[in-house]
This record gives structure tokens, sequence and C-alpha cells, in this order.
């Protein structure tokens, strides 16, 4: 090969690690990642094959590879284990940390011959996260001396560009996983504090007016049961609401305005209160801004049920060149956002939070007996934008 074959096919290697780093940097499911990670590489530079092992406890473990090799029939290595720094190359670079170059792998006393493989030269580079050795990036070829300097740095670019997505996909799971005990956590407290004590109070309504009809009193216990009566559809819209937020929504599926629709039908929709849902552009966000927009919509709209005694309620969803807007009113009471009440403050924080996270802006405005509206406004970037409007009343 002359130089500028080998200046070429260097700057080739540059441009595909840039290109595979670039795909794997939003791949937040660490199985997925890995995947996507040896299928990446293998399809760039046409290895003949290339694995992940991962270290668990005393092996290096293979679950995932692509190319010729783990493709074929014949091969008997899928998944793999290797005792660390006692088997195999892979379980020497687990064992030290170092980069094993090996040229022919038939001279290499640490390699383990696996049947169906055509292997003669192997790279085996390691994976670290926050300098721990977690795994090893191993690729092969079916040719002799197939690798040189040039591989070992982009595979230890790529290695380390591995190492720091899989932390990010654990980090991901680990904070949705701790969402979602919050989340629980907090369905728990609602169901404690409203639908199990509307149920007590029905206990005690139902007690008392069965006493007043033991006694002869029919006036007072058909009023009594007229409360009962109340005090138990207001424990059944609490409870058809904290069912709903259980539900798999169809948010994850359907996207933002499938799910608030899904939401008002579900919910509002049988509880008796009227619902205006304008849209207005052609809402086309990341799932990220989508989800902190549904869950404020979501806590806007529970509020609106436990507190606001509003007859009417509206969501109004923007999408323009610059913005995305998302505005929900009602018609109740109200209340004064500078000296909330408990129950006008209830979810407020929350909904702020939220809006922080996604770099919004939320507005409050209410006042006594005038109703509320929450607004939240969010800059946007996007080129081409196609205004479909819609209203579902």
């Amino acid at each position: 090969m002359n130089s500028q074959d080998s200046i070429y096919r260097s700057n080739e290697k540059v441009r595909l690690l840039t290109d595979v780093s670039q795909r794997i940097a939003s791949i937040l499911n660490v199985d997925e990642l890995m995947v996507q990670v040896v299928q990446l590489i293998q399809k760039a530079f046409e290895y003949y094959h290339v694995g992940i092992g991962l270290i668990e406890e005393d092996e290096v473990v293979y679950r995932v590879g692509s190319g010729k090799l783990w493709d074929s029939p014949d091969f008997q290595f899928k998944p793999g284990r290797l005792k660390v720094g006692e088997e195999g190359i892979t379980g020497w670079v687990a064992s030290t940390g170092e980069v094993a170059l090996v040229k022919n792998v038939n001279l290499d006393e640490r390699y383990v011959l696996m049947i169906g493989s055509q292997t003669q030269s192997e790279l085996t580079v390691p994976i670290l996260i926050k300098g721990k050795l977690v795994g090893v990036l191993d690729v092969q070829s079916d040719q002799l001396d197939d690798f040189n300097e040039s591989d070992v740095e982009v595979m230890m670019a790529l290695a380390s560009q591995t190492g720091i997505a899989i932390e990010n996909a654990r980090l991901y799971e680990k904070a949705r996983k701790i969402a979602a005990f919050d989340e629980r956590q907090r369905l728990a407290r609602d169901l404690h504090d409203s639908v199990s004590q509307s149920l007590y109070g029905v206990t005690l309504y139902a007690e008392v007016a069965g006493q007043l009809l033991a006694s002869g009193q029919i006036e007072k216990a058909s009023q009594n049961l007229d409360e009962l009566k109340e005090l138990a559809i207001d424990a059944m819209a609490e409870m058809r609401l904290l069912i709903y937020e259980l539900r798999p929504s169809v948010f994850a599926e359907d996207g933002l305005v499938a799910a608030i629709q899904a939401r008002l039908d579900a919910v509002e929709g049988r509880v008796g209160l009227k619902t205006c849902f304008n849209v207005e552009g052609n809402i086309s966000l990341e799932s990220r801004i989508e989800e902190v927009l549904y869950r404020i919509t979501q806590e806007a709209l529970n509020n609106i049920l436990k507190h606001a005694r509003a007859s009417e309620a509206n969501v109004h969803l923007i999408q323009d060149e610059k913005w995305i807007t998302l505005e929900v009113t009602d018609d109740g009471i109200g209340f004064d956002p500078d000296q909330p009440t408990d129950s006008g403050c209830v979810g407020l924080s929350s909904m702020r939070e939220r809006a922080q996270e996604i770099g919004a802006d939320l507005e409050i405005y209410s006042q006594e007996g005038l109703g509320t509206r929450i607004m939240v406004r969010r800059l946007i970037s996007h080129e081409d934008y196609e205004f479909d409007p819609g209203v579902y009343c």
C-alpha cells in the first residue's frame, strides 16, 4: 500500500468514525445500543467479525456480534463467556485494560479457537466508563496482519464513544425508573388522600342513614343519602382519573395530540365536564418536549377536576415557525396566584419544574370567580412548517 492509499484509508476511517459516533449518541437502551454499535462498525469497516463483551463478575460475556463469523450457522460461540485473565485474548484485555493487536492468532497462546471461525488476525480494545473497565470491543479479520495502528486509534475512539453511550443509556434507564417510582408514590398518596377518604365518608353516611331510617327519621335519612350519592360520585371521578393515569398512555404510540384527546375523552368527558380541544399547526416536536407538555396538560386538568368547580375546560395547542404554545383554561372559581390556597396551588410547582426541564416559560393567570388560564411557551426552530388547523369540541 503506497502513502496516498494509506492517507486515503486513514481519512476514510476518520469519516466513518464520526458517522458511527453520531449514530450511537442518541440510543438510550443498552441492549439496542450494543447491537447498533457492532452492526454499524461491521458495515462501515467491513470487518469479518465485530463483537462487544461486557464484564459480568469474573467473565467477559458476548451477547451481541455482527459479521460473517457471528452469522455463520457453524459458529458455536453465541453468546460466549471467557474467564477474565484466564481465557482468550479478550479475557486478557479485560484483565489488563491494555490493547491487544494480534497479527496472527494462530501464533498467540492466548487465542481460543472457536468452531466455525476463520479468524486470522484480531484487535481487541478495552471499554472504559469513568476509568472503570466494563468490557471489550473486539474486531477480527479472516486475513493475516489485517490491522495496524490507525485501526487501533479508530477502535479506541469507538470504544470510548461506546462507553459514554452505555453510561448515558444506563443513567437514562435509572432516571426513568426513579421517575416511574416517584409517579407510583404520587398516585398512592392521591389514592389515600382522596379516594380512600371519600370511601370512608361514604361508609359513615351509610351508617348514619341506616340509624336514621331505623329511628323513623325518613326526611333526614333521605338528605343523608343525597349527600352520600354526591360523595360517591366524587369518589368515582377520582378513581377514574387515577385508573387512567395507571393505564399505558396512547402518548408513546400516537403522540401528543392523540394523547390529550384520549385523556379528555376518558376522564373529563365521562364526568360531565364540557371540553374543547383546539389544535393549530402541524404538531411535530421531540418526544421529550411532547411528553413534558402532556404531563403539564394532565396536571392542569387534574387541578380543574379536583379544585376548580368548573363546568368547562379548554385546551389550546399551537405550533408555528418559532413557538410551541400550550394553553389550558377553565371557567372555575379561580384563585389568587400571589396568595395561593392549599387547593389552588396543587401541582403548580410541579408544572413549573417540568416547563423548566425543556426551557419553556409557564405563566398562570387566575382571579377568584373568573377561572384560570395556564400558558406554556417554548421557542423552537423548524424550517418547514405546514399549517393544518383543527378543532375538536
